[in-house]
Formats: C-alpha cells, sequence, structure tokens
C-alpha cells in the first residue's frame, strides 16, 4: 500500500510541475505570433498601422489595447481597440483573439 502511495505523490507532483512550466510558458514566452494575430484582430480589414498601448500576459489570456490608424477611401480614422486572446484549451491549443471594446467605428472587421 505505501508503494502505490509513494508513486501517487509522484505522478500529482510531476502533474503540478508540467502545469506550472505550461503556464510559465504561456505568460513569459515569445508572443510574437500572438501580437501579430491581436493587431489583425483590431484592424479587421483594411491597411492598418498600430500602436501598442497596452499588453498583459498570463497563463490563461493575453489583452493588448491597441490604436488603430486605417485609412480608406483617403480618409483617416482612428480608434483606441481592446483586444483579449485566450487559447482553445484552457492552458494549451492556438490562440483566438476577440475584440472586447473600442474598434475604428465602420471598419469591416474579421472578428
Amino acid at each position: 500500500m505505501a508503494e502505490r502511495s509513494g508513486l501517487s505523490r509522484a505522478v500529482v507532483a510531476a502533474v503540478c510541475l508540467g502545469v506550472t512550466a505550461v503556464g510559465l510558458a504561456n505568460t513569459y514566452g515569445d508572443n510574437a505570433d500572438v501580437v501579430a494575430l491581436a493587431q489583425r484582430t483590431a484592424c479587421g480589414s483594411g491597411s492598418c498601422s498600430y500602436e501598442t498601448l497596452r499588453q498583459e500576459s498570463s497563463p490563461l489570456s493575453q489583452s493588448f489595447t491597441f490604436q488603430v490608424h486605417l485609412t480608406e477611401k483617403g480618409r483617416e480614422r482612428a480608434a483606441s481597440t481592446d483586444v483579449e486572446c485566450r487559447r482553445a484549451y484552457v492552458l494549451v491549443g492556438e490562440y483566438a483573439c476577440k475584440v472586447t471594446s473600442g474598434g475604428v467605428p465602420g471598419a469591416d472587421s474579421a472578428r
């Protein structure tokens, strides 16, 4: 019985260490692809320029605020846009981003 107890403790410890490692990678890992996805989400369609105002990372999601400048038909529009990106599953999977507030008025968005 003591052998099972020691084995189960080792398995639980390994799972906890694995979850911690994945959470740290989500928070402090390279997120260039997530930033690019968030910028595309903030813009919608068309050509935009971005200025990053805020960036937050946690094990479960990443949040951004962009100042987006969109030029359409010779007119420039600008707005502050908040974007949140989350993984498909709690700590793993591909990121999907959505606009949570703001956005360029009248822009066709691929949200």
